[in-house]
């Protein structure tokens, strides 16, 4: 009995750190997209021809900037993903506690049960021989 509770309280806590780290693996992909999207140079792509612009971080003007490159690349859309990331991990990281969690308050309720069937077998043990020594004596 206890073995099968044993087993289902850990795959149930394993399942909660493997979502937890699906999770923080979503939010690190939208956390490098962001970065792509400000270190790395770009091409837009507009009537005459292609326009290289730089990265965002490498314009100084890149808040104020009117032409191509700057309507490509627009802070609210940054900001925007860089958002969803920001819930992604926090609660992939309390996934991620509440199954490691789970898995020590496991472990050490089943130790603690272990060890009191063990000083429940000792005590008859203990037992058994008084009344031997009564019977002998």
């Amino acid at each position: 009995m206890q073995w099968a509770t044993r087993q289902h309280f850990e795959s149930r806590s394993s399942t909660l750190r493997l979502c937890g780290g699906g999770l923080l693996a979503v939010a690190a992909g939208l956390l490098i997209w962001v970065g792509c999207l400000l270190l790395v140079p770009y091409t837009v792509n507009y009537g005459r021809g292609d326009l290289e612009c730089k990265s965002p971080v490498a314009s100084s003007s890149f808040q104020n900037d009117r032409s191509l490159c700057g309507q490509e690349r627009d802070w609210p859309e940054l900001m925007l993903i860089l958002a969803l990331s920001v819930p992604t991990a926090v609660a992939g990281t309390a996934l991620c506690v509440s199954g490691a969690m789970r898995n020590q308050i496991s472990t050490h309720v089943f130790a603690v049960i272990e060890m009191q069937k063990s000083e429940e077998r000792l005590r008859s043990k203990q037992d058994k021989r008084d009344e031997q020594g009564k019977q002998n004596g």
